[in-house]
């Protein structure tokens, strides 16, 4: 054993004393140096490097050297043993904060092995808890959001303050036979980074990358790996050489890279250890960051290869309008074209029938004649097609009576109905005034009728029926046409105004004309299947807003500044200026060019009517509709809603956003004056009936509940009928849920209703039944999730009203009960006796 592998002592003692214990210690194997006096004392410190300090002197000077040992850096940390052997003040020693007392000569080297063993253990113990806190600052930056860059700048740092090295790097590899690598993160020296080697320079490195192994080179000067380069390192005086390879998941990344010059260093197996612990999380960090790389250009290139597929399909689907345009133009030519002479030949041929002619004559005048009304027909058919789709889809509404318009198809079909041996009737007893196009829902009403005598069984009969509608947003005319025949299955009922797909009921191009049709006046139309037998096709039609019972006398004459204040909101320029230009006439006008700008005027200006496009930059009309009707500042303000994409009046009325009409576009400037007038009408209405009756009774008229501000028994009723209708037609979800206290609660706090709104979406409608009774409806939520938002809102309404709840819950979508049922079914408490 070589004296410095048993310990370093240093002696400090008078001369003979230091002399006789070195000689003593150097015997058993120690390494030692002395000191007298202080001068001596760093300097021997230095020199030695020692591992524990030996004191050999009286009480008094062993005193002034324990204290001028402590003011050593070097020897601060060390154990510190006295030689009692040398003085007789023993009291005075042991007082002394010393490590260990040495009370005979045969106990020195026993002590002093004790306190090394007890030293290095101390300093192994603090070596793996520094190197186990860096591994975790390290494994911490790896798993954190930093760039690559700054995690491996982090982990060289500190791998080279935990094993002493005076360079530390990594260096990365791509494939596992790269000729060259990239240092990326270095200790030495920032200014390498980023810099490209030649792996066969560096032949430890190439042995890593080669073998997948660690390569430990103890001493670089005399290792034979090394012979090729050590002209090179022994300037630089490099001892010993760590590099350990980042591999993750079989993949070979790179290296971590360790070299220490110190004489008296080394590569233990404690930091070898630390250096494959902190190569897995840094490979793992290497891997994760290509991957990131890898996919980011994935999708780069898939975002890329999009826009440029978009901006084909763009330019190919404009080709194809302008082509469709000019088919279009092409027939619509050449209907006229022919039109003209047709029309000819027929007056001609109506001429020849009434003068002379023979029998054979006349019967090929009136085959003419036949024929030629034939392809008249034809031609008005081409002519109506050659108007494309814009004709289809505008309308030319004036007032109309549906009941009347379903009594009149019923007996143009009776005849059809009676060769089939069906029976046809109408049920249409009240009068319904609506606006809307004539011919497309006489339209609607001869396809609908012609399915139903189609597929009613024989003998059977086809009723059609209309009723009025109360809803929260205006009443509508709700139109049945009901055969009894085989029915549609309900799995299909979803498929019969598809375009191209359709279930085994009409001719599906047919239904989906009648769905676009009644679209386009705002009204909904599906299928239903009864449980007995037959269909049943609904639709709905918003019915024309009669005036309030109480209006506003008329005054004579107003000055511009009493004139109600209307603001219009439309990102195109024309139309903005041709609706201002329409309504200056009669009102004050402001304009806004998109849904924020529009929402910020109305909620400045609190104008009497908003006239406002649905598709509009920045926010769009629905939200700017939503965001006006959910403040109270701005909740009475009229909304008019204009658009000119189909479709749009079912979003309107599914979110019930309370506008108070739809237009359209193209309108009739006569028109967009007479609905604008009403819209001011029904407000004025609606102040002056806020004056003559209390909030309480207008709430109860409205179908609000004056106690808590929620839905009353009507409003319920109202909203869980539209609903229903909705979730069957659709195939949706729907919940309902009850909530009943244990007794009856005369008196509810003013806040129960925030309270109950914390805990569902904006959809969802609750309501006060009376006597705490509570019900909510939750469109499109299965009933396993509605019973989750009802469990988190019972201990509010508890809490709240210090009483305990119990709660029902069930998906209704397909049940067929009536509204009233379904509340019954839950243990909502029967409506009061009025």
């Amino acid at each position: 054993m070589q004296p410095d592998q048993r310990g370093r002592v240093l002696v400090v003692a008078a001369k003979e004393a230091g002399d006789a214990l070195m000689e003593r210690l150097t015997a058993s194997g120690y390494h030692c140096a002395a000191a007298e006096k202080e001068a001596g004392l760093a300097q021997a410190a230095e020199a030695l490097q020692p591992e524990v300090v030996l004191l050999s002197m009286t009480a008094k000077r062993a005193a002034e050297m324990l204290d001028l040992v402590r003011k050593v850096e070097r020897l601060q940390r060390l154990p510190v043993l006295v030689d009692l052997g040398r003085t007789r003040a023993t009291e005075a020693i042991k007082r002394l904060p010393v490590d260990d007392l040495i009370r005979s000569a045969d106990e020195v080297v026993p002590r002093l092995e004790s306190a090394l063993r007890t030293s290095r253990l101390r300093d192994r113990e603090e070596r793996i808890r520094m190197r186990m806190g860096m591994l975790l600052e390290i494994t911490q930056a790896a798993t954190s959001s930093l760039e690559l860059e700054e995690i491996l700048r982090i982990a060289v740092d500190k791998v080279g303050r935990v094993t002493g090295t005076d360079r530390c790097s990594v260096v990365l590899v791509e494939g596992s036979h790269a000729r060259t690598a990239r240092v990326v993160a270095t200790q030495e020296d920032p200014s390498l980074v980023e810099l490209d080697i030649e792996v066969a320079r560096y032949p430890e490195l190439r042995r890593a990358l080669e073998t997948r192994e660690p390569v430990l080179i103890e001493e670089a000067q005399r290792d034979p790996l090394m012979a090729e380069v050590r002209t090179s390192i022994m300037p630089l005086g490099v001892k010993s050489i760590l590099v350990q390879p980042l591999i993750c998941q079989d993949d070979l990344l790179g290296a971590l890279f360790l070299r220490v010059s110190r004489v008296t260093a080394s590569f233990g197996r404690d930091e070898q250890e630390f250096a494959q612990a902190v190569a897995g999380v840094l490979a793992n960090s290497i891997r994760n960051a290509r991957l990131h790389t890898a996919v980011k250009k994935k999708r780069e290139d898939l975002e890329l290869a999009y826009v440029q597929r978009y901006q084909e399909l763009n330019d190919a689907n404009r080709r194809l309008k302008e082509l469709n345009r000019l088919k279009d133009e092409i027939i619509a030519v050449c209907s006229h074209d022919l039109r003209a002479p047709l029309q000819v030949l027929l007056g001609h041929g109506r001429l020849l029938l009434e003068g002379p002619l023979e029998a054979q004559q006349k019967q090929s005048a009136e085959a003419m004649i036949r024929q030629g009304k034939k392809i008249l027909g034809l031609v008005e058919s081409l002519l109506e097609k050659g108007k494309g789709e814009a004709a289809r889809l505008s309308i030319e509404p004036r007032v109309l009576d549906v009941a009347q318009l379903c009594r009149d198809a019923v007996n143009e079909l009776e005849i059809l109905a009676a060769d089939r041996g069906v029976s046809l009737r109408a049920e249409c007893p009240d009068s319904l005034m609506l606006i809307g196009d004539e011919v497309k829902l006489h339209e609607v009403l001869q396809n609908l009728i012609t399915n139903a005598i189609h597929h009613a069984a024989q003998d059977g009969e086809v009723v059609v029926s209309t009723q009025r509608l109360a809803r929260p947003d205006g009443d509508a005319a709700k139109v049945c046409v009901q055969d009894d025949g085989v029915g549609i299955p309900p799995d299909e009922l979803h498929l019969v105004f598809d375009r191209y797909r359709h279930g085994g009921k009409g001719t599906g191009l047919g239904l989906a004309i009648c769905k676009e049709f009644v679209e386009l006046h705002g009204g909904e139309i599906w299928a239903e299947s009864p449980k007995d037998k037959g269909c049943i096709f609904v639709f709905t039609l918003p019915l024309a807003q009669e005036a309030p019972r109480n209006p506003r006398p008329q005054v004579p004459a107003t000055s511009p500044q009493e004139q109600p204040r209307v603001l219009v909101v439309e990102d195109e320029p024309e139309i903005a200026a041709v609706l201002s230009e329409v309504l200056r006439s009669k009102y004050r006008v402001e304009v806004a060019r998109d849904g924020a700008e529009g929402l910020a005027k109305a909620r400045a200006q609190r104008p009497d009517l908003v006239v406002m496009d649905v598709f509009l930059p920045k926010l769009d009309g629905l939200d700017a509709a939503m965001a006006l009707k959910s403040s109270s500042d701005t909740a009475h303000i009229p909304v008019i809603l204009l658009s000119a994409h189909q479709g749009v009046a079912e979003k309107v009325r599914s979110l019930n956003l309370g506008a108070v009409d739809y237009m359209s576009k193209p309108f009739n400037a006569v028109e967009l004056l007479n609905r604008t007038d009403r819209a001011l009408k029904l407000r004025q209405g609606e102040r002056e009936q806020q004056e003559k009756e209390r909030a309480s009774s207008l709430q109860r008229r409205t179908g609000s509940d004056p106690a808590t501000g929620l839905h009353d028994r009507r409003g319920l009723l109202l909203r869980l009928e539209q609903e229903v209708a909705r979730s069957r037609r659709f195939h949706r979800a729907l919940s309902l849920a009850v909530l009943r206290p244990d007794r009856p609660v005369d008196s509810l706090p003013a806040s129960i209703a925030d309270i109950m709104r914390k805990r569902v979406r904006h959809p969802d409608a609750i309501s006060h039944l009376g006597e705490g009774v509570f019900a909510v409806i939750l469109p499109e939520c299965q009933a396993e999730a509605a019973r989750n938002v009802i469990s988190r809102m019972l201990p509010d309404v508890e809490k709240a009203t210090d009483t305990e709840y119990r709660s029902a819950v069930a998906d209704v979508s397909q049940d067929s009960d009536s509204v009233e049922k379904l509340l019954e079914k839950l243990g909502a408490p029967p409506p009061e006796e009025t």
